[in-house]
C-alpha cells in the first residue's frame, strides 16, 4: 500500500513538473518578450519602438514583474498594469478579460494609452531635452514621467529639480527611472537654468538644464505649430467629415435660399391665379406682391450677414 502511494505521489510530482513551466510561460513574460511585443505593436511611435527596452524594464522592474494576469488589488492590472478607466477606453475587455488577455493584446492598448500621454506637454519637453539635473533624459526617464503622472512631471520639470516631485513613499521621477535602469546611484543635483528662448523647451547647456515655462496642450498642425481654436475646430471638422466648413455652410446657405424662393413664388403663382380670376382687387395684389418681395429680400439679407 505505501509503495502504491508513493507512485502516486512521483506521478503527481512528475506532472507538476512537467505543466509548472508551461504554466509559467503562459503568464510571465521575459524583457526580451515584451521589448519584442512593443516593437510588433502596429500602432507604436518611433520612439517606443527605440525605447522598448525601457517598457520592457518598466514592466518588469517596476510593474508586474512581467507577470501578464497580476492586479495590484486596487485598480491596475497586466504586465504594465493598466487601470480601469484606460481599459475601457483603449480595449473592448473588461478589467478581467484584459488581465487573460495574451501579451501582445495588452502591450497594444498600452502603446496607444502611451502614445497618447507622450503628446503632452511635459513628456514632449522633456524628450526635447539632452540632460535634466544634470542627467541625460534617456527612455527610463520619460517612462517615468508618463507613469507618475504628467502633471507631476510638469511639477518636476518646472521646479527644473529631481526632487521638484516625489510621491507618498519618497519616490522621485528620477529615481524611478534609476530603479528601470538597474541602477540607484544618485546623480548630484545642479543648478537650473532658465531656456533661452522662454516659453519653448531648449536644449540644456551641459552645465545645466533648459526648463521649459508650461503652455497649454493644443491642437497642432503638420509642422508642429499651435492651431488658434477656431482653425483646430475648422482642421478637427476637415478630418472628421472630409469637407470643410465653409463648404457646409455655402451648401447650406443654398438649401435654404432655395426653398425661400420655392415658397415665395408658390405664394406669388397662387395670388396672380386669384386676380387673374377676378377674386382679387389690384390694390390687394400689389400689397401681397410687396409683402412676398419683402420677405425675400429680409431672407437674403440674413443669409448674407450670418
Amino acid at each position: 500500500m505505501r509503495a502504491v502511494l508513493m507512485r502516486l505521489g512521483m506521478r503527481q510530482w512528475l506532472l507538476a513538473a512537467v505543466l509548472l513551466p508551461v504554466v509559467a510561460w503562459a503568464v510571465v513574460a521575459t524583457a526580451a518578450q515584451i521589448a519584442a511585443a512593443v516593437r510588433a505593436s502596429p500602432t507604436a511611435s518611433l520612439w517606443l519602438r527605440d525605447n522598448a527596452e525601457a517598457v520592457a524594464n518598466l514592466a518588469v522592474r517596476m510593474e508586474s514583474s512581467g507577470e501578464t494576469t497580476a492586479y495590484n488589488g486596487s485598480c491596475c492590472y497586466g504586465v504594465l498594469q493598466m487601470n480601469r478607466t484606460n481599459i475601457r477606453a483603449y480595449t473592448a475587455l473588461t478589467p478581467e478579460e484584459y488581465r487573460q488577455a495574451d501579451l501582445q493584446t495588452q502591450i497594444n492598448a498600452w502603446v496607444r494609452l502611451t502614445d497618447d500621454a507622450l503628446r503632452a506637454a511635459a513628456p514632449s519637453a522633456l524628450t526635447n531635452m539632452q540632460t535634466f539635473d544634470g542627467r541625460v533624459v534617456d527612455g527610463n526617464l520619460v517612462l517615468a514621467c508618463v507613469q507618475l503622472g504628467i502633471g507631476n512631471c510638469q511639477a518636476m520639470i518646472n521646479s527644473g529639480r529631481c526632487d521638484g516631485f516625489a510621491d507618498s513613499n519618497g519616490t522621485t521621477i528620477c529615481s524611478m527611472a534609476d530603479r528601470l535602469a538597474g541602477t540607484t546611484t544618485p546623480t548630484t543635483p545642479t543648478t537650473p537654468t532658465t531656456p533661452t528662448t522662454p516659453g519653448t523647451p531648449g536644449a540644456a547647456t551641459g552645465t545645466g538644464v533648459a526648463v521649459p515655462v508650461y503652455t497649454p496642450p493644443c491642437v497642432r498642425d503638420g509642422a508642429g505649430n499651435c492651431l488658434s481654436i477656431t482653425a483646430a475646430l475648422e482642421h478637427g471638422f476637415q478630418q472628421g467629415s472630409g469637407t470643410t466648413m465653409s463648404n457646409v455652410k455655402s451648401t447650406v446657405y443654398a438649401i435654404v435660399a432655395a426653398l425661400v424662393l420655392i415658397v415665395m413664388m408658390a405664394s406669388a403663382t397662387g395670388l396672380w391665379k386669384q386676380y387673374s380670376k377676378g377674386r382679387m382687387p389690384t390694390v390687394n395684389l400689389i400689397i401681397n406682391a410687396k409683402s412676398v418681395l419683402m420677405v425675400v429680400m429680409l431672407a437674403l439679407a440674413i443669409l448674407t450677414f450670418i
